[in-house]
């Protein structure tokens, strides 16, 4: 079923990409002097799946080499490279229709609408050398890679990779068709407003939560089997995303006998 979402919304949605994807590359060569188009190699894991992904180029390849080599704690806040985006490639990161040649990705099958985000290869090194048990928990997704997802649109990029591990098994654990078209609804204007959550440009604020008026929240409690995600070995790491509107069931259990997932709904009035 999901599968035969992500093709037909492919084909409705393909006329209006094509046309944005147009119109940008024939800005970003005047912009950039460059072949407008990239792929580069991501993946859920390593080991798992990897696949060439197809993005519109924001920054000049001479500064992006240059800049692999600045290194950061959190490998998911990448500020030092703002300053190589000109203007529109940062309208286009901000908005995440750089993202948007992924649509053949998702035609093709290597990707999913919605799913967990795939990451440089890179990235992945980082998170595995320095966080080998979050590591581990993001090999047993299944999931097909996302061009939008529960992190990518509630994401704490602070937080670093304990919150996109969090997220990305919420995900694996309470997705359903339903829970799809309600993420890629969240999407829209994230999209409109230019509130993408991206590496490089940071935003504050998040749009959804104002533009709802959402004071309801769910509380994701993560037990036993994530508790290397804790900050301290009494307690638990808790994400906080916007309630009832999203999603209305009360809990989701893990299927393994040694670790739960409990998925609490607290519902407060709105003030």
């Amino acid at each position: 079923m999901k599968r035969f979402f992500d093709i037909i919304f492919a084909i409705f949605i393909l006329p209006f990409a094509l046309l944005i994807i147009l119109i940008s590359a024939i800005i970003i060569v005047f912009e950039l002097k460059e072949f407008p188009f990239f792929t580069q190699t991501r993946g859920i894991t390593i080991e798992n799946g990897l696949f060439k992904i197809y993005k519109l180029k924001t920054i000049k390849n001479s500064q992006s080499n240059n800049t692999r080599q600045i290194k950061s704690k959190n490998i998911l806040l990448k500020p030092d490279l703002s300053e190589y985006i000109p203007y529109f490639a940062r309208l286009l990161r901000k908005t995440g229709l750089d993202e948007l040649p992924q649509i053949f990705n998702i035609i093709k099958g290597d990707m999913s609408f919605v799913g967990p985000r795939p990451l440089m290869l890179s990235d992945l090194q980082a998170i595995k050398e320095n966080f080998p048990e979050l590591y581990k928990i993001r090999g047993e997704i299944k999931s097909k890679p996302g061009l939008t997802g529960l992190w990518q649109i509630f994401c704490d990029r602070d937080e670093g990779a304990r919150n996109l591990i969090a997220l990305d098994k919420i995900y694996e654990e309470a997705h359903n068709l339903i829970f799809d078209i309600k993420i890629l609804l969240f999407t829209v204007p994230l999209v409109l407003t230019g509130n993408n959550t991206d590496s490089i440009i940071q935003n504050k604020k998040n749009i959804i939560i104002n533009l709802f008026n959402i004071s309801n929240t769910t509380r994701f409690k993560l037990y036993k089997k994530l508790q290397i995600l804790n900050r301290k070995k009494n307690s638990n790491y808790v994400v906080e995303i916007p309630g009832d509107w999203w999603y209305n069931s009360n809990s989701v259990i893990s299927s393994s006998k040694d670790a739960q997932v409990k998925i609490k709904a607290e519902k407060r009035r709105i003030s």
